[in-house]
């Protein structure tokens, strides 16, 4: 992880101490008001689900950097089951600990609504202190939900196009590994967006593939792997999948002399966690590998990308996997999606 996203790791502590609200009131002089309570959810033990947790003293008033938003929606994306699990590389300190990602909130004074970028802020919660540069205003016509729901699988190939891959896609050939996925069909639409020239699809099953929208060509994943001549040179690969089909999508897509292929790592449905690529293929071809994850991306980063993020995700319409549930149901919502759903909890 950068530096700058560890800075932001204190600041999610704070609930350590509503297990102990004795020494928080005193140190806080927080009242006894019932006004003054809120609830959360916290993880208590990793592995298990958040529990949640009525009436711990409510936050100290925001200080001249921050606002103080009521939490909207809260994505429970991947990365947030991996931060309950304990094995996410943004965690910091031990538990309690309050695993949510990102979300929405809502300014109360102004009514208006603001995506809050990835650890700002422990969001698992009914209000949240969040660092001014570290939200993005969102259009008065955008769903909480949607965006909640669907930051994560979008912003993946929105972070890896804008700010991994060097020049962007606008006017380059682009193809997608895992263009049935999720994320991939996202990608397709995020590409599109951004200006890619030409859109290529892969996957491996050809009745699904055809079912994907905006793809200018279609390739199976077969092996050996055949690439239609068709399809072209290549700029920039998001591979979606991992395993052995990287290897071959190497070898086989053509690359324009001069220009290169840049191969971005987005994820690894194939469940393979290690690249085995032979070093002759990087000597023999003009390819440059990619990772494109938190640790891989700076505060910054996420900073600078936010508006045109936030403002291309308020025009997506709610999907019908999104599920929702109170917060006050985490415990029991949590684990009862399915593979394919979007869960988002409302405070």
């Amino acid at each position: 992880m950068s530096s700058a996203w560890n800075q932001l790791h204190p600041g999610r502590g704070l609930y350590k101490s509503f297990l102990h609200l004795g020494r928080v009131q005193q140190q806080q002089s927080f009242s006894n008001s019932a006004s003054l309570a809120m609830n959360v959810a916290l993880l208590t033990a990793w592995g298990k689900p958040p529990t949640y947790i009525t009436g711990v003293p409510s936050l100290p008033a925001p200080s001249p950097s921050q606002l103080q938003l009521k939490v909207l929606a809260v994505g429970v994306p991947r990365a947030a089951k991996g931060r309950a699990l304990g094995k996410h590389s943004s965690i910091k300190g031990g538990l309690p600990f309050d695993p949510s990602v990102d979300g929405v909130g809502l300014d109360e004074s102004t009514g208006k609504k603001y995506y809050i970028a990835p650890v700002a802020a422990p969001l698992f919660a009914e209000r949240a202190n969040v660092e001014r540069r570290l939200m993005a205003e969102l259009p008065s016509e955008a769903d909480p939900v949607t965006v909640a729901a669907l930051v994560n699988p979008v912003s993946s190939s929105w972070m890896a196009l804008n700010v991994r891959v060097t020049g962007g896609c606008k006017g380059r050939n682009l193809f997608i590994v895992g263009a049935t996925t999720e994320s991939g069909r996202y990608a397709v639409r995020v590409a599109r967006h951004l200006g890619a020239a030409k859109i290529v699809g892969a996957s491996r099953t050809e009745e699904t593939l055809d079912k994907v929208e905006g793809l200018d060509e279609r390739v199976l994943l077969t092996d050996p792997l055949e690439v239609p001549k068709t399809v072209g040179p290549i700029d920039i690969v998001l591979d979606y999948i991992g395993g052995h089909t990287n290897v071959a999508v190497m070898k086989t897509v053509e690359i324009q002399e001069g220009k290169g292929l840049q191969y971005v790592s987005v994820g690894g449905v194939a469940g393979h966690e290690n690249l085995v690529i032979p070093a002759s293929l990087l000597n023999a071809r003009d390819i440059r590998i990619i990772g494109s994850g938190m640790g891989a991306i700076t505060l910054d980063d996420i900073v600078k990308q936010m508006p045109g993020l936030v403002a291309f995700l308020s025009k997506i319409k709610r999907p019908a996997n999104v599920v929702t549930a109170p917060l006050a149901d985490i415990e029991t919502a949590w684990d009862s999606t399915g593979e394919k759903e979007r869960l988002v909890l409302i405070p």
